[in-house]
């Protein structure tokens, strides 16, 4: 098994992906989605979340009808590290893992455990764009968006996280 170890400090501040932005694009896509009818903010329901290795390999999700992967529970640890009015970026979990962003957003686009005790909705892309919830960019991108509002963030009507938030809202201290 592959075992990545290098951590790389991502902050707001030092990465140079959060100067590298394709707002207008990413403006666009949050102009064409669909504002669904009803509007789960749900932050409480919390799921039994397995601790155990016997219990991790025996776990079937009830979301892909499949075995969660090392990976992802990897991805889940470091997700429910991020705290209640906090943001953390696809980027920064990959960098704390040694992955990718994309497989980082692979797996929480799975996740069986939302919203607790696997907050993924607290994570955003690089350039603080809302980005994707439950696999889905078009409509359900306005449940992870009033979860984080209900938890203290506030977005512009782009789809972006406030400038005055970014930097003292970004959590990276991964363990």
């Amino acid at each position: 098994m592959f075992k990545h170890t290098m951590k790389v400090a991502t902050t707001p501040a030092r990465s140079p992906h959060f100067g590298n932005t394709r707002r207008s694009s990413r403006s666009q896509q949050y102009a064409k989605a669909v504002v669904p009818d009803i509007i789960d903010d749900d932050i409480e329901t919390t799921h039994t979340y397995p601790e155990t290795t016997v219990d991790r390999a025996s776990f079937v999700s009830p979301k892909s009808k499949r075995r969660v992967t090392e990976f992802q529970y990897r991805v889940y640890d470091a997700c429910r590290q991020v705290p209640l009015g906090h943001y953390s970026t696809y980027k920064a979990i990959s960098d704390h893992l040694g992955s990718g962003p994309r497989a980082v957003g692979n797996a929480l686009a799975k996740n069986p455990f939302c919203p607790l005790p696997i907050p993924c909705h607290r994570i955003l892309t690089t350039d603080c764009y809302i980005g994707g919830f439950s696999g889905d960019t078009k409509s359900k991108i306005f449940f992870k968006k009033a979860k984080l509002e209900k938890e203290g963030l506030a977005f512009d009507e782009s789809g972006f996280l406030n400038e005055s938030m970014q930097q003292s809202r970004f959590f990276s201290e991964f363990k």
